[in-house]
């Protein structure tokens, strides 16, 4: 019988991207994965896997069949390092949904986002470009997510929140109904998100308030 699945190419052989190649090998039937993308030519030499690294992101040239998935944790890294991909040759980015996730039919998902297992994500969402949604987060009806974010594991974002570009969430946080968080924020580990956050700030705590390591 022919092999159907696409040839995936995984951006990032970090600990995120050894992540998704697990979910796909193990639970994702329309990949086979063709090895990881990553301008670390050793990154995997400490745990070495089924498949290697096949080239820097930055510079490899697509195939014919090829699909690709974003697996930085990082999302300004994310945006760096698959610049030439998207930019340049315009490739096809997979949209990745755990079959083990739960996606009302009503909401949107756009293209890139990895989606992991045991999210729950309500209706009549939005969630942007090239964002991922770690385990055991849950999503409320309404609520818009922007592009390149990260939503780490055991968040709670409420029905209504706007989340906007390039927010990074940290584990076990709650954003509350009707929040907003502007581009480019931090929310840190276990923090409860109440009104307004700002463009471009770190918070942290109950409720989450402004923070600086220094």
């Amino acid at each position: 019988m022919q092999d159907t699945r696409r040839n995936l190419l995984i951006v990032g052989a970090g600990g995120f991207g050894r992540e998704m190649l697990g979910y796909v090998q193990d639970d994702n039937p329309l990949f086979n994965v063709k090895g990881f993308l990553d301008s670390r030519a050793n990154a995997l030499d400490a745990t070495p896997r089924s498949v290697g690294i096949v080239g820097d992101p930055l510079s490899y040239q697509p195939r014919a069949g090829d699909v690709f998935m974003a697996a930085l944790g990082d999302p300004q890294q994310r945006f760096k390092y698959t610049a030439a991909l998207r930019d340049v040759h315009n490739v096809d980015f997979a949209t990745v949904v755990h079959p083990r996730a739960n996606i009302s039919r009503h909401t949107q998902l756009k293209r890139g986002c990895i989606i992991a297992p045991q999210v729950g994500i309500s209706v009549d969402c939005t969630i942007g470009e090239f964002t991922c949604i770690q385990e055991y987060t849950v999503v409320g009806h309404d609520a818009h997510i922007g592009n390149w974010c990260q939503i780490n594991s055991h968040c709670t974002i409420a029905g209504g929140a706007r989340i906007g570009h390039f927010v990074t969430i940290h584990p076990n946080c709650v954003i509350t109904s009707r929040a907003v968080i502007g581009d480019g924020a931090v929310v840190g580990p276990g923090s409860v998100v109440i009104g307004r956050i700002p463009a471009g700030i770190t918070v942290l705590g109950n409720p989450a308030r402004r923070f600086s390591f220094k």
